[in-house]
This record gives structure tokens, C-alpha cells and sequence, in this order.
């Protein structure tokens, strides 16, 4: 078997399965697609607004999530998987740059490009496959982004009023045909045996990806203080937002081998399956979290409001019941502790509402402190844990 065999492009399960260089470098281009949607988020605090966010955003982590899955599948060290990471980075760096105006001019740009990253994989894998079993798997999924790409273009053509609904109902297609395993005329669904097709890369590939979406707090906040005028609010602000950093990081990878272990080796179904909209949760509370800081960070002291406790204090507590979902899905346990501070970031919210902006960070920083020290003694004290 040759390297340029369509059986050859198949990741082999006996070969490295750490990240490729150019996965990494795939990875980079999101620093600057989270980057624009935590500063679209804070620039529009309205209900439409944030419902606009959470398309733009739903659409790039697709994007994210369907290359990822591909490069586990597929070996991305050869050639044409190379050339289907390559050009996903060109449809993601003009996706990015069309965030900002996504819901006005620029449209047509964001959905041409999400459209024809999916296409363009489609027919390249296919081309490449040539009759190979693995075709029938490349053909359902094309399938289904052709369906939903009408949507998609469709969207950037009309009126803005009518493009929000059209985006949704296409993200409803993708995200509900790869939950249905894409069930495709003549075709029928994938079968349950590529999903446990899985190796530790699938895993180290959503780990590295966390750490870029929290990265984005501390670039954020970084490039926010640079510009605006120093004071000692704001940069006490800045310093909890790097401890947040710091906190979100060890809140994730709090075990996180573990269940790496347990997804490879006992449940690859359910974390193939889930990974992408467990994820979801995490990505979106993150972003929330930045666009809050952002806005404290401009206005340390300024006039109490109840959506930046929801961004900041919302964000948090998103992040953390993703990484409880996470936890149950794999393990089939609840972290009763973690439970119990959501349960708290929940009912203090409205008790910061009337306090400056500054103190709700802090206690924000101060709620995370709390969950890892709880974190830290489960560790060494809950044995049924290990």
C-alpha cells in the first residue's frame, strides 16, 4: 500500500498521533476568529446582537470541529489532506475578517466562504478516494453542506432582517444531520463503526484548541489595557483577568488525561459523537467571558449593568458546566462540588448587579479560586475519583 492510495490516506492506527505542524498552525488562525467574536459581542449587547454572536460563532466552531474530525480520520500528513487543512485556513481567515459586518455588507463573504470551505473538502477527498469505501463517508457529508450551503447563501443575499433565520435554519442542518450520523439517500447513515475510529490526536486536538480559546482572554485583555489610558482600576482588572486565565486552565485540565484515556479506549463513540457540541459550551462561555472584561476593562468603575454580570459572571459558569457536561459524558459522574459553585455563580449574579463593574471580575476570579482549591482536595482526598 503507497502513501498515494486511496486506502493509503486513512490515518493508520499504529502511526504518531500527535498533532502535525500544520494542525497547529490551522489552530492559530481561531486566535483571531475568537478574537473578532468576543469584540462583535461587546460592540452589541442587544437581544439581536447576541443572538447574531452565537451564529457567527456556532458557524466558525463547525468549521473547527468538521476539520478536526477529518484529520483524525484522514492521515494530514498526506498531501491532499495537507491541501484540505490549507484552503479550510484561507474560507477561515475570510470568514474572520467578515465577522464585524457579517449581518450587513459583508454576508455574502461569510457564508461564500463557510460554504465553500465544506464543498471544497468535499470534492477534494472524494477526487482523492477514488472508490475507496471511505468515499460513501466524504459523499454524506457533502451531501448535507450542499443542503445547508443554500441556506447559507442564501442568507448573505437577502435582506439582513430575513439572514439571521435563514443562518439559523442552516446551522439546525449541520449541526442535527451530524447528530443523525448524516442520513443521505441511497446512502444511509455513517456507520457506527467509523465513530470509534479514534486515537489520542482527537483528543490532544480539542485540548490544544481549549488553550488557544482561553488564550483569548489574556490577548484581549492584553490589547485592551495597551490602548486605553493605564490606571490602577484597570489594571487590576487586567490582573484578574490573566488569574482567570489561569483558573479556566485549571479547571479544564483538572484530569483531563483521564478522560482523554477513558474517550480512546472505552467510549470513542459517545466522545466523537459529543466532543463538538460539549465543546460549543465551553467556546461560548469563554468569548462571553472576554467581551465582559473587555467592557470592565474600558469602564472600571462605570455605571452598574446587568448584561456585563451576565457576560462575565454568564461566562464563567458556562465554561464550567461544559467541562461538567464533559465530565458525565465520559465518566457518567457529576462533580457534586462544581455543581454547587455553578449553583452559587447562578444566585449571585444578581447580588453584583448593583456593584461596579471591577468587583464583579473579582468575585468572578474569586468563585473560580474556590472551584479549583475544591478541585485540588478532591484530588487528594475523593479516591473513587482515580
Amino acid at each position: 500500500m503507497t502513501s498515494t492510495s486511496p486506502a493509503g490516506l486513512l490515518r493508520d492506527p499504529g502511526s504518531s498521533n500527535r498533532s502535525t505542524l500544520l494542525e497547529l498552525l490551522f489552530d492559530v488562525f481561531y486566535v483571531a476568529t475568537f478574537a473578532q467574536l468576543s469584540m462583535h459581542l461587546a460592540g452589541d449587547l442587544t437581544w439581536r446582537g447576541v443572538g447574531q454572536n452565537a451564529i457567527l460563532l456556532l458557524a466558525a466552531w463547525w468549521t473547527w470541529s468538521v476539520t478536526s474530525l477529518a484529520t483524525d480520520f484522514f492521515d494530514p500528513r498526506r498531501r491532499v489532506i495537507r491541501g484540505v487543512i490549507a484552503s479550510t485556513m484561507f474560507g477561515v481567515g475570510l470568514m474572520t475578517a467578515a465577522i464585524p459586518n457579517a449581518f450587513g455588507a459583508q454576508g455574502l463573504l461569510f457564508a461564500g466562504a463557510y460554504v465553500g470551505i465544506h464543498v471544497v473538502r468535499g470534492v477534494l477527498l472524494i477526487g482523492a478516494l477514488r472508490g475507496h469505501l471511505a468515499q460513501v463517508r466524504v459523499e454524506r457529508f457533502l451531501f448535507w453542506f450542499v443542503l445547508s450551503g443554500v441556506l447559507w447563501l442564501a442568507g448573505g443575499l437577502v435582506d439582513p432582517a430575513w439572514r439571521a433565520a435563514l443562518w439559523a435554519g442552516a446551522l439546525v442542518v449541520d449541526y442535527v444531520s451530524a447528530a443523525l450520523r448524516y442520513p443521505t439517500p441511497r446512502l444511509g447513515r455513517v456507520p457506527l463503526d467509523q465513530y470509534e475510529r479514534l486515537s489520542s490526536h482527537f483528543g490532544e486536538r480539542y485540548q490544544q484548541i481549549t488553550i488557544l480559546i482561553i488564550g483569548d482572554l489574556v490577548l484581549a485583555s492584553t490589547l485592551k489595557l495597551s490602548v486605553a489610558e493605564f490606571s490602577t482600576a484597570r489594571v487590576v482588572v487586567f490582573l484578574a483577568a490573566i488569574s482567570a486565565a489561569l483558573l479556566l486552565w485549571q479547571i479544564y485540565v483538572f484530569r483531563t488525561d483521564l478522560f482523554v484515556a477513558r474517550a480512546v479506549h472505552k467510549h470513542p463513540l459517545r466522545a466523537v459523537r459529543l466532543a463538538s457540541y460539549i465543546y460549543a459550551v465551553l467556546v461560548a462561555g469563554v468569548i462571553a467571558m472576554t467581551a465582559g472584561v473587555d467592557l470592565v476593562l474600558r469602564h472600571p468603575f462605570g455605571t452598574p449593568r446587568a448584561s456585563w454580570v451576565a457576560l462575565v459572571v454568564g461566562g464563567a459558569a458556562l465554561f464550567v458546566l461544559g467541562r461538567v457536561i464533559f465530565e458525565y459524558a465520559l465518566l457518567g459522574r457529576i462533580s457534586r462540588s462544581r455543581v454547587g459553585w455553578l449553583v452559587l455563580m447562578i444566585g449571585v449574579a444578581p447580588a453584583l448587579t448593583p456593584l461596579a463593574p471591577i468587583f464583579v471580575v473579582i468575585a468572578s476570579v474569586g468563585i473560580l479560586l474556590g472551584i479549583t482549591l475544591t478541585d485540588a482536595w478532591r484530588g487528594r482526598h475523593d479516591a473513587s475519583d482515580r
